[in-house]
């Protein structure tokens, strides 16, 4: 009964709470309590330079078009972020509604003197209000000075180890600390064949999207290895550099292994991406109560696209030689950190038998050209080539896993044999000092063979390389052989008849079913016209699971793929042929409206420059999917007229 009790208690409270939000939405439109409207912005007055502090923006009723024209030398970490509140009142049976809307600025002071921000503007109910304006004063601090100082110093540094901060931009709108690519080795000195990986780390503060490399670095004196993984997104992070924070990505890794000493250069690496930037905003002719319902800047129609160029630094490795004094006869060039294991499969076996040594080398280093170890087998047995298995594994680390050697080998007569010990050595770089491992001797007892086998005996694997030496010629087959008599003959029989039509039949099928698919091919374009809207919002639906589950790459694909499979079908557009300017072209000549284009298209743009957009994109992918879902709605009903 208590179980039962809480239960109802639940379904009342859920009951309350969505009537609570009928009643709001039924009204939305009476006034809120005999109030005025009152926009006013707050902050400190007084901030010391590299401070960091926020900035509000409090209205008392739900209004859009929120701007703000300038923050002076106040540099802008975060912002808008938007928050509001609501209450309703019932006096003498009637109802007041009131609202508060906050708009709030993480910002930091970059430079002493006196700020002063303009007012603020908001629209509510069709006029417009103005917030107060304010003035803030920066001062050095205690630490103020050193502190700006340093800044200056580490970021002087900071660009002179990057890049060169290579940007060709054709308007100069994209400043060079805004996108740059670095360049980075884990060792300058390394030692001939030792492992170095070199990581090329994009840096960003603004929207980038649409990266392709033009130019790969070459590694020419290197033997090379990928360690990036491209099936996977970029494993994006926040980094503050200089008090500003950047979004940080490695796009390539290479894991590097000098094949001879000396000074080896490797050339820069060039990207070509698209950013977006904030331009001025734009007056409005018209008012229109839902379009700024999303007032992140990341929503921001003032924007423009800029296509960059950016290089990164090249570098300069200087490789020493391998040292001549300690090192062992049996070194063939390993270099790293190995451990070295050796075992036979049988010690007692008769003649023509084989036998496998298995030589396992693992650890971390040029494992791939890592040689197989020399095997002094008596010269008794017959021997093959090793049969050799590997088990490569790569991560930002570099290179590890195991390199297996198989040995066989075949005792051609009885006797007591020896396998002398193998030895392995490689060189550790850490430690600058080489390494031997030897195997033990391995004593083999043969006993005589049988003498009429018609083969051999396999123990293990590689045993496709054994031949019969036994008997080379087999006897003729001996016996009694039945004969039966042929009575029926294939050819002028019906079988035969038959088996000469069937080509003509079957091309007959073939030629019928070629002119039905081409019937209904004809019809498919419209037919691809009438599901554009269902199919596009099959995928918007699939996309909504993939947002709930926080799978945002894929939440991001998935829209993409529904606004442009929507125009592909409406319009019979091959994927190839898809483009903005596409979209633009062909929602003109359908004589829609320009801003339900501008729509689909500002649409678009934004899922491209989400997946890269500095911050968390969480937060956002609810909006882009009622914006998506909007923009085909609104297109959908453009068309129909």
């Amino acid at each position: 009964m208590t179980n039962k009790k809480k239960r109802m208690k639940l379904v009342i409270k859920y009951v309350n709470k969505f009537s609570l939000s009928i009643a709001l939405l039924l009204f939305t439109g009476i006034a809120f309590a005999g109030g005025e409207v009152s926009f006013t912005a707050s902050t400190k007055n007084l901030v010391e330079v590299g401070e960091r502090f926020q900035i509000y923006y409090t209205v008392n009723a739900n209004g859009s078009g929120f701007r703000v024209s300038d923050f002076g030398t106040l540099s802008v970490l975060s912002g808008p972020n938007r928050s509001s509140s609501s209450s309703i009142q019932y006096i003498n049976g009637k109802m007041s509604q009131s609202t508060e809307l906050t708009f709030t600025y993480l910002v930091m002071a970059t430079t002493a003197g006196t700020v002063n921000i303009p007012p603020a503007t908001i629209r509510v109910d069709g006029r417009t209000y103005k917030s107060n304006a304010l003035t803030i004063k920066v001062v050095k601090g205690a630490a103020g000075t050193a502190n700006t100082q340093q800044s200056r110093g580490q970021q002087q540094a900071h660009s002179g180890s990057g890049s060169n901060a290579n940007v060709s931009v054709p308007d100069g709108t994209v400043k060079n600390s805004d996108l740059y690519i670095k360049a980075l080795v884990s060792n300058k000195h390394p030692y001939f064949g030792e492992q170095v990986i070199v990581t090329y780390r994009i840096y960003t503060k603004i929207p980038v999207s649409d990266m392709t490399v033009n130019k790969l670095s070459s590694f020419p004196g290197f033997w090379t290895k990928d360690l990036s993984d491209n099936n996977k997104k970029l494993q994006q992070s926040t980094k503050i550099i200089n008090g500003e924070q950047y979004v940080v990505a490695d796009i390539r890794k290479m894991a590097l292994y000098p094949q001879k000493s000396g000074k080896l250069k490797i050339d820069p690496m060039e990207l070509e991406c698209m950013t977006q930037v904030r331009t001025k905003a734009k007056r409005r002719r018209s008012y229109d109560p839902f379009e700024d319902f999303f007032d992140d800047p990341f929503f921001n129609r003032n924007v423009k696209n800029v296509k960059v160029t950016i290089k990164s630094n090249a570098l300069t490795l200087d490789v020493k030689p391998l040292p001549q004094e300690n090192k062992p006869a049996s070194f063939n060039g390993a270099v790293g950190e190995f451990t070295f294991a050796s075992k036979i499969d049988r010690t007692k076996l008769k003649a023509n038998e084989a036998l496998t040594l298995t030589i396992t080398i693992s650890g971390r280093g040029n494992l791939e050209l890592v040689e197989a170890p020399k095997v002094h087998f008596p010269t008794d047995f017959e021997t093959y080539d090793p049969k050799v298995t590997s088990r490569i594994r790569t991560n930002g680390n570099g290179v590890n896993g195991y390199k297996k050697f198989e040995y066989l080998a075949i005792p051609r007569n009885p006797g007591d044999f020896v396998i002398p010990a193998t030895t392995f050595s490689f060189f550790n770089p850490k430690e600058g000092k080489y390494y031997s491992y030897s195997s033990d001797d391995f004593k083999i007892h043969v006993d005589k063979g049988n003498g009429n086998s018609n083969g051999i005996t396999y123990s293990n694997s590689a045993q496709e390389d054994i031949h019969y030496i036994g008997k080379d010629i087999h006897h003729i087959k001996t016996g009694v052989v039945q004969f039966r008599k042929m009575n029926n003959f294939l050819f002028a029989s019906s079988l035969f008849y038959g088996l000469a039509l069937l080509p003509l039949v079957l091309l007959l099928v073939v030629f019928l079913y070629k002119k039905q698919h081409q019937k209904r091919m004809g019809n498919l374009d419209l037919l691809r016209n009438k599901k554009a809207t269902k199919v596009a919002r099959g995928r918007l639906h699939k996309a909504e699971k993939l947002r709930k589950e926080g799978n945002d790459k894929a939440f991001f694909d998935e829209v993409a793929q529904a606004l442009w499979g929507y125009i592909a079908d409406k319009f019979n557009i091959s994927q190839a042929e898809l483009s903005m300017e596409t979209v633009k072209q062909k929602l003109e000549q359908q004589q829609v409206d320009k801003e339900v284009s501008d729509t689909f298209i500002n649409v678009l743009n934004d899922i491209e420059f989400a997946r890269f957009a500095p911050g968390d994109t969480k937060g956002k992918m609810e909006n882009i999917y009622n914006e998506a879902m909007g923009a085909i709605l609104q297109a959908e009903k453009a068309l129909k007229h």
